[in-house]
């Protein structure tokens, strides 16, 4: 009888270790289902396209790319995507094969955006792209010149010049003229900003476009919850 007492306690002590054994197999691979799930979410995630139509001597546009565009990528870069345009309410003529402007702030707008836009065309890093664009509209009354205080230590920066000098420039700020003419409803106020290519909530953005990206982002992220 104690014989068969012990047999019934050791068969229970091996149901009970190979049950928790069992289970422990379960959460631990329930575990790596969840943080597969989690990892494929963030591989498939499309980062948000905000395309920034903006002036060189815009001081809205000065402010929003400082004060929003700047830390907004600092804070969730890698969840978004930047798109810089730099043209306006500006107007383009055609002469000859070449291109003349009419910038809303006169010519040395028109001198500072060709700039920016051979910055942009020649500077493939978003980061290093954002600072050069950010320490030039801080001041560009004198845009060659703010361009070589902001770009001289680069590698870019000949090239950059050359672009400014040239035709290059002339036709990288016409094609910019094309895509800004292209929105529907046409812009009226600078900056305009565009998230994956929709231009609602235009208030919102100009005020937080943190806020206004954050809503659209589907993977919790804890920049977005201050």
């Amino acid at each position: 009888m104690k014989i068969s007492n012990l047999r019934i306690k050791l068969l229970i002590s091996v149901f009970i270790i190979v049950f928790l054994w069992q289970i422990s197999k379960l959460w631990v691979y329930y575990l790596k289902q969840s943080s597969s799930k989690e990892i494929d979410k963030k591989q498939k995630f499309e980062p948000i396209l905000v395309t920034v139509y903006y002036e060189a001597l815009c001081p809205d546009s000065k402010y929003f790319i400082i004060k929003q565009v700047v830390p907004t990528f600092n804070s969730i870069g890698n969840y978004i995507e930047i798109q810089l345009i730099p043209y306006g309410k500006a107007e383009t003529t055609v002469v000859k094969d070449d291109y003349t402007f009419e910038c809303q702030h006169g010519a040395v707008e028109c001198a500072a955006n060709i700039i920016h836009a051979c910055s942009i065309n020649k500077i493939k890093d978003t980061r290093k792209q954002l600072e050069v664009v950010a320490c030039m509209i801080k001041n560009n009354m004198h845009p060659m010149s703010i361009l070589r205080s902001c770009t001289s230590q680069m590698d870019e920066y000949k090239s950059i010049v050359n672009c400014a000098q040239s035709i290059e420039g002339r036709r990288l700020l016409m094609k910019y003229g094309e895509i800004t003419k292209a929105l529907d409803p046409a812009i009226n106020f600078i900056p305009t900003i565009t998230l994956d290519s929709e231009m609602d909530n235009q208030i919102l953005i100009l005020k937080n476009l943190l806020r206004q990206i954050c809503q659209r982002i589907e993977i919790p992220l804890k920049e977005c919850k201050s």
